[in-house]
């Protein structure tokens, strides 16, 4: 047996051939979700916040800093503020979310939402980092 291969079955950390099964003893920690409290709430809105006045500033650096990690790697600043230049209903999503802050957040894990119309949410999601924007336009159902 390898060094690695002893050192996993040692750690208790399983090898690819149990990916499909669960594992009893995970070998990395579960991230903590955070608890649903006013703070974490506040949280969460701020980062939704900050992406619209970002956007209402033409600030494209700012805004896209406060894409989650998906985003940033399909977005740049400058195709951000194109896109918003080119699609006038980015704009309109943008002022639906503005209006949509004043309603109460729904926090699932690390996710949050805030509905900003019927069936459609706004979503924000928890990373390392802080609280970024998901979505703007969201399947209330696909939560």
């Amino acid at each position: 047996m390898s060094r690695a291969a002893l050192l996993l079955v040692m750690t208790g950390c399983v090898g690819a051939e149990f990916v499909r099964q669960p594992d009893p003893k995970p070998c990395a920690e579960r991230a903590v979700t955070p608890a649903k409290t006013p703070e974490v709430e506040a949280e969460a809105r701020a980062a939704l916040a900050a992406f619209v006045d970002a956007v209402e500033r033409s600030d494209f650096d700012g805004a896209f800093r406060l894409l989650d990690a998906t985003l940033k790697r399909r977005y740049s600043p400058d195709r951000l503020k194109a896109d918003f230049a080119l699609e006038p209903r980015g704009v309109a999503l943008v002022s639906r979310l503005k209006v949509a802050l004043a309603r109460p957040l729904q926090l699932t894990g690390d996710r949050a939402s805030v509905v900003v119309a019927e069936g459609r949410v706004a979503l924000a999601v928890r990373e390392s980092d802080g609280w970024h924007v998901t979505s703007l336009d969201g399947d209330a159902g696909a939560k």
